[in-house]
């Protein structure tokens, strides 16, 4: 199989960046060249469990219903993560309960730092490194954290390799640090609003994403009106003061992205109520 892709999305809480996961992921599975697309989520309670019906969500895949027919979700927590982890090296299960479900073991695995962020990119990575459960999946999108926590998660495995620089640890810890660092490999989706704080937060992930890993990301300016003065001719006063705000802000904020030398796409806002037109419209204009 050729090498994976994998493709992390992020942003500011309530931009629509889980949304826009779904969406790629979705024009990613229709495309003919490609296999099979996994898109998974970071979050102990699933969004794409109640927004697309799915109530046997889990960790194991699953068909994505009507979306796409080459395209499977999961929910990956970090308990899921390691315990898939360690039973593929342990191999028997009573063995697994005994090292890592007991009380001492699971208080350790919740405070040590960087530990659930070096699980979870663990599975992500596990195919390319060749450690670890395959993934049968051409691309995998990642409905990852928000912005203020998804630079602890790509910092993770620098940090613990440094922490423990020897051993399968510090081994593992460096790999997955490299396959992130990789271009050809690793790709950042940045969801975000035409607003201050999103547009602030962006700014700032973006370019630290490109000073500390290299990686130039890729910024989804969602939700644009993208209003005229036709628009505008047979609004009420009220009307026409709340959707002027909004014109306004567009306007600085592009300009903000466009000082800070970012490239971004603009998601024009869709008017469907269909969840699963509305996911289909945002992939064709990807």
């Amino acid at each position: 199989m050729a090498t994976q892709k994998i493709h992390f999305f992020t942003g500011k809480g309530g931009v629509g960046k889980s949304l826009m996961a779904a969406s790629y992921a979705c024009m990613l599975s229709e495309k003919s060249d490609h296999g099979p697309v996994l898109l998974a989520e970071l979050t102990e309670r699933s969004f794409y469990r109640d927004f697309l019906g799915l109530d046997n969500l889990g960790y194991k895949p699953i068909l994505a219903g009507k979306l796409s027919k080459h395209l499977s979700i999961s929910q990956w927590s970090t308990n899921d993560c390691l315990k898939e982890y360690a039973l593929h090296l342990l191999k028997i299960e009573s063995l697994y309960k005994l090292f890592f479900e007991n009380a001492v073991s699971k208080s350790l695995i919740q405070v040590a730092p960087g530990l659930q962020e070096l699980a979870i990119l663990g599975k992500a990575t596990s195919s390319v490194r060749k450690h670890g459960p395959q993934m049968p999946f051409s691309e995998i999108v990642i409905d990852a954290f928000a912005t203020g926590h998804f630079m602890n998660l790509f910092r993770a495995p620098k940090a613990m390799s440094e922490i423990i620089s020897f051993g399968p640890m510090g081994e593992q810890s460096r790999g997955i640090d490299q396959w992130l660092r990789d271009a050809n490999f690793c790709h950042v989706h940045i969801a975000t609003l035409a607003e201050d704080l999103p547009i602030t937060e962006t700014i700032e992930l973006y370019n630290n994403l490109k000073s500390e890993f290299g990686i130039t990301a890729k910024v989804y300016l969602n939700k644009l009106l993208k209003l005229n003065d036709v628009d505008f001719e047979n609004l009420s006063v009220d009307e026409k003061k709340h959707f002027s705000e909004i014109s306004e802000n567009e306007s600085v904020s592009i300009e903000k992205l466009k000082s800070a030398g970012i490239h971004y796409q603009e998601i024009l806002f869709v008017p469907e109520i269909d969840r699963v037109k509305l996911i289909g419209q945002i992939a064709g204009s990807l």
